[in-house]
């Protein structure tokens, strides 16, 4: 039976039975949610944002989402750093990311990550319909915090599980590939409930895994709130002009020091982390709205059309013209 079929004191019952644990960095926290769960969890409809299959390369990749991140490792090997902390990840693991989240992935030198990735909201609310940005200084620890805010819900929801049985794995994948076909024809009222009641289902069967938590390798460093800092400003100003004094002076460490800490955490150069991010945030801006390519250049802080161009072409292999038709959303 689907978990979309059940009667819903089954998932009221599953949480108040289990409890709640988290790993985010911040020690294990143990928290009673049932008031909270009492009064929302039966209106909890996902709205799915964004289904993609990424491929993680070698060197390290950041991001800090304003919507849940589920991810299933189809494939390989690698390392996640989520906020703060070290998780090695091989494949059938599954992490549920919270918004916020800072986190960086970088795969094992020949056994790329192949990540099913979901990102979606617990509700549907209009003002988040289609691209959004992160909101100006928001953190995770700042998002936890909005006690009444219901997004909050599943904040607090075990974050990884490590190698679930492979009939788990096999329901989450076919799931998945489920979104990925419903996502073609989002616009399409039977589409919208099939991807409900599918991510429904993932979070149905990632949740009963309770066992299988794993426990992070290590506490955050002494310097990674700095370059957690560094890194929250440049997501939040990377459509301006940035230089590395403004982003070191962010992160109150000299600029040589700096710049050798942030390698380490990111294995990548400020420079390149920044043009990176940018088409990052622009292929999503081509694949969810109808804004042309020149507002996409000036959104993204690049400005120039034949220099967005080409920066475009070096890190996605193809022009943002050709992007736009393959992945065009119609």
């Amino acid at each position: 039976m689907s978990f979309f079929r059940q009667p819903i004191g089954l998932w009221i019952n599953l949480f108040l039975i289990l409890g709640i644990k988290s790993t985010h960095g911040f020690g294990q926290i143990y928290y009673d949610l049932s008031n909270l769960m009492k009064t929302t969890i039966n209106d909890i409809t996902p709205n799915v944002r964004h289904v993609r299959m990424n491929t993680s390369p070698t060197a390290a990749r950041s991001f800090i989402d304003p919507e849940y991140v589920f991810t299933y490792i189809k494939e390989g090997q690698g390392i996640f750093v989520i906020e703060g902390v070290e998780y090695q990840i091989a494949a059938g693991d599954m992490l549920l990311m919270a918004p916020y989240m800072l986190h960086i992935t970088k795969s094992h030198p020949g056994r790329e990550m192949i990540q099913c990735v979901v990102h979606f909201d617990l509700f549907y609310q209009a003002q988040r319909k289609g691209y959004i940005l992160c909101q100006p200084g928001m953190t995770f620890a700042k998002f936890i915090a909005q006690k009444q805010n219901p997004e909050t819900l599943l904040a607090h929801a075990p974050m990884f599980q490590t190698q679930p049985p492979d009939s788990v794995q096999s329901q989450i994948y076919r799931r998945y590939e489920q979104l990925r076909e419903f996502n073609k024809d989002r616009h399409a009222a039977y589409a919208q409930l099939q991807m409900r009641a599918a991510m429904l289902d993932i979070l149905s069967l990632y949740l009963q895994q309770t066992g299988n938590h794993d426990q992070a390798s290590a506490q955050p460093s002494p310097k990674w709130r700095n370059i957690e800092t560094a890194i929250t400003y440049i997501h939040n100003h990377f459509d301006e002009p940035i230089s590395l004094d403004d982003v070191s002076q962010q992160a109150d460490i000299s600029v040589n020091y700096f710049c050798s800490l942030f390698k380490r955490y990111t294995g990548q150069t400020i420079h390149n982390y920044i043009n990176e991010l940018r088409i990052h945030k622009a292929k999503r801006l081509i694949e969810e709205s109808d804004l042309s390519l020149t507002k996409i250049a000036d959104l993204t802080g690049l400005g120039d059309i034949h220099a967005f161009s080409k920066l475009f072409k070096k890190f996605a292999k193809q022009t943002p013209s050709a992007y736009r038709r393959s992945n065009r959303r119609d």
